[in-house]
């Protein structure tokens, strides 16, 4: 099932971002719209089945805020498609995307909670301050492309192209599910605790 949802949602990504549906840039963002949003949905609506209950129990807490250091090297990646022209300054770690944060703090989190040295609470606020790091790193997207004059004084549709378009299709919906599936967990934790 798992194998066929995600062949399913590559498909469906390329499609959107081959046919040129996705060139339109007028509001409301279709980008989010179309990828973001369902992504979203879909992420929720999974992990809160009861049959994703046993991945929440059996995954050590630490693991998936471990695996957010991922967010490191997109940082990176978005830095160099800014060097070559792809993404405007604004949406790097040089303008208002501080996502790199979340990355470099996910390894001493992660020891922490490996370590048992942070209680669920904590968990819970780095989760969500992260999630809110993670908004203002979409909106950095959303208000550069959508809402200032960067694509008419020379700047390219490349966001909603293959392979950029993985950043909002792939990497971005991987974040979240991380933050979700941690959250979840911190509240079995607690109900487990009562």
């Amino acid at each position: 099932m798992g194998l066929r949802a995600c062949v399913g949602w590559f498909v469906y990504v390329t499609a959107l971002s081959t046919t040129g549906v996705l060139d339109d840039f007028s509001l409301p963002p279709r980008a989010g719209l179309l990828i973001v949003l369902p992504a979203i949905v879909s992420i929720v609506v999974v992990t809160g089945r009861p049959s994703f209950q046993p991945l929440l129990r059996n995954i050590p807490c630490y693991l998936p805020i471990f695996l957010q250091s991922f967010r490191i090297i997109v940082e990176l990646l978005i830095y160099g498609a800014y060097q070559n022209g792809v993404f405007p300054q604004r949406a790097t770690f040089e303008g208002i995307n501080f996502d790199i944060l979340v990355g470099i703090s996910a390894l001493p989190m992660g020891w922490l909670v490996f370590k048992k040295m942070i209680a669920p609470r904590g968990i819970l606020i780095w989760n969500v301050v992260s999630l809110m790091v993670l908004t203002v790193t979409a909106f950095s997207f959303i208000y550069t492309y959508y809402l200032t004059d960067y694509l008419t004084t020379g700047g390219t549709l490349d966001f909603v192209h293959f392979p950029y378009i993985l950043l909002a299709s792939v990497l971005l919906p991987t974040a979240i599910f991380l933050h979700v599936f941690s959250i979840r967990q911190v509240g079995l934790l607690s109900k487990r605790d009562q």
